[in-house]
């Protein structure tokens, strides 16, 4: 498998998930921008569910950085690269100003609309504390997974995130304009990482590496499949 083929992979999981997105009953009315005769309570309890998703998933990507980077860092000569490269995404996956990781950002637009104390301190979901221990706790066994994480979820919010941002902001939900930062930010933010991730994917020659990050992409796409069926039923 050669590296165009992986960015294809990232590719077509992406469409998947913004179709999964775009598609749902429930998120639908914030792409389509058709709100006639939608439960405007229904569809904010929709998009506190989708940022409380974002929240329990992303909550692991500055400690999955870190875990690949300090796994990698008595390698080889690559390996030692590619430490200071995951060490250097997690710094930027941190915000520079709060010193938290981007997650933060969902946390607070689900305050910013009101979400119960119930929602926002709820146990972070079962499916989504395995996607933890997969890219933390056992980042060892296959360190460069986290590229494969990071290329769908990246390549995925380009596709999604801002146009759902701008959704919500044209919904009327109360204080909108105060609950869009993590989407608009990731929908800015991820047009230059994607740009940086795939070029940097081309310094990867390894075919076991490739593997990894393979199988990182598919565990990502199927998690966060898991955690819209779940935590948005339809």
């Amino acid at each position: 498998m050669d590296i165009q083929d992986l960015i294809d992979i990232f590719e077509l999981e992406s469409r998947s998930l913004d179709a999964l997105l775009r598609q749902h009953p429930l998120l639908r009315p914030l792409f389509t921008r058709n709100f006639r005769d939608v439960d405007a309570d229904a569809l904010r309890r929709a998009y506190l569910q989708l940022l409380r998703l974002s929240a329990d998933y992303t909550q692991y990507t500055v400690p999955a950085l870190r875990a690949a980077g300090q796994a990698l860092r008595r390698g080889d000569a690559t390996d030692q690269r590619w430490s200071e490269l995951f060490l250097a995404y997690a710094v930027d996956e941190t915000d520079e100003d709060a010193g938290y990781g981007h997650h933060r950002w969902a946390r607070d637009d689900m305050k910013a609309l009101g979400a119960s104390a119930d929602l926002l301190e709820a146990a972070t979901h079962p499916f989504a504390a395995v996607y933890g221990k997969y890219f933390v706790d056992d980042a060892a066994r296959h360190p460069y997974a986290i590229l494969g994480a990071k290329g769908v979820l990246e390549h995925s919010a380009v596709r999604s995130a801002d146009d759902l941002a701008r959704g919500v902001l044209e919904s009327g939900m109360l204080h909108a304009e105060h609950a869009t930062r993590f989407f608009h930010h990731h929908g800015v933010l991820d047009i230059d990482h994607v740009r940086e991730g795939d070029r940097n994917l081309c310094q990867l020659d390894d075919a076991d590496k490739r593997r990894q990050i393979l199988e990182g992409a598919y565990f990502t796409s199927g998690t966060y499949r898991v955690l819209v069926h779940h935590l948005l039923p339809m």
